[in-house]
This record gives structure tokens, sequence and C-alpha cells, in this order.
């Protein structure tokens, strides 16, 4: 599987406008691919939406998105209030759950690391012993490795009932571990944001 994030950043005040033009297409969409989640931020970078794309490998990709614009199901007419658009592809790891319809959120934090060449692999071994301890405070709602676009990247997405319910998992971080040692050189950086769901978004 590969997973195709594409993020647009939107004019302040239009995201109301926005929704309104995907839900309007995303049933015809669903029936060529279906959408994995869409989501818009909270906290960190504002006016971006985010909508998760999951494909069997690339030519599914290009296959999909040819005979959605050939069926003229999409894209939707939105260009107007886009300021940036970007696209990149991802690798889940081997504990990332299985993609799927899940009411978990609504709140949804989005953490990406960005490690030295090579050292992601060292770091992977140690997140996987202690995942089932991590996910019993918040589940996660994936864990992939940056594909095409830029490299060295990990994102782990975490679900939360509430910003009140994060804080409390994270206090309890060091009573499991968390996060785990690893013989892995630490991110050289690292970034964050909240994100809520659509209401068409199958991860809520």
């Amino acid at each position: 599987m590969i997973y195709e994030f594409r993020t647009y950043q939107i004019s302040t005040g239009s995201l109301n406008n926005v929704l309104d033009k995907f839900r309007e297409k995303i049933n015809a969409r669903n029936k060529i691919s279906k959408l994995g989640a869409f989501w818009y931020t909270e906290i960190g970078p504002l006016n971006e939406i985010i909508h998760v794309w999951p494909y069997d490998d690339m030519e599914h990709r290009n296959r999909s998105r040819e005979q959605a614009i050939k069926d003229k199901v999409w894209p939707p007419d939105s260009a107007k209030y886009m300021v940036t658009m970007n696209t990149e592809f991802w690798k889940p790891v081997s504990f990332s759950p299985e993609w799927n319809e899940r009411h978990i959120g609504p709140f949804f934090e989005m953490r990406i690391y960005t490690f030295p060449f090579n050292e992601i692999d060292k770091m992977l071994p140690a997140w996987e012993k202690k995942i089932d301890d991590r996910n019993k405070l918040a589940p996660l709602v994936g864990a992939f490795i940056s594909e095409v676009g830029d490299v060295n990247k990990f994102m782990h997405i975490w679900a939360y009932k509430s910003l009140q319910h994060r804080t409390e998992a994270r206090e309890k971080f060091a009573s499991i571990g968390w996060p785990p040692k690893s013989e892995a050189k630490p991110p050289v950086k690292m970034e964050n944001k909240i994100v809520l769901p659509s209401d068409f978004s199958p991860i809520q």
C-alpha cells in the first residue's frame, strides 16, 4: 500500500466553502477509489486541509485519478480558494494499523520527524515493542515513512477524544517508557499539528 497525503493551504475564511465543494463530489469519487481521511488544521499551520488517499500502488493511484478526470467527478471546483497545493507519498511501517473507517477522534495529532539519513530503520524496532502500551493511552491512526517528496521523514498520527485526553496521555509517557529508546540518532526536525475531521471523513 501507498498513501497519498495532499495538503492544501486555502485562503482565509474559505474552509466552509471548500468543504462544500469536496462534499459535492466525494461520493462519486469514492466509487473509483475511496478517501482515507479528510482533515483540517485546528492547531499549527492554519487554513490547511489534508486529504488522504490509500492506493494499492502507484499504478492504482494513476489509474484512479485518470478515471476520475475522465468521468468528470474530480477535482472539486475549489481552485479559487487554493493558495498552495502539496502532495507526498508515504509507506506504512509494520506496526501501522489497517486504515479503515473509524470513530476514534475527533482530535488527531500529526507528528512528523525528519531523521538523519538511514536512521529511521534503527528506530522502528523499539517503537514496535512499545506500541501496544502506547495504544492503551490513545490509538495510533497510522505510522509512515516518506516515499516521494521530502525523504527521511517519519510520520505518526494519534487520535484523542479531547485536548485534555492528549494531555493526560502524555503525562503517562514516563510510566510506559515512551518515547522508546533506540540506537538511532535523534530527529533533526520535529513538527506537529492538531487536525479535526470533516463530516465526510471516514476517520472521525
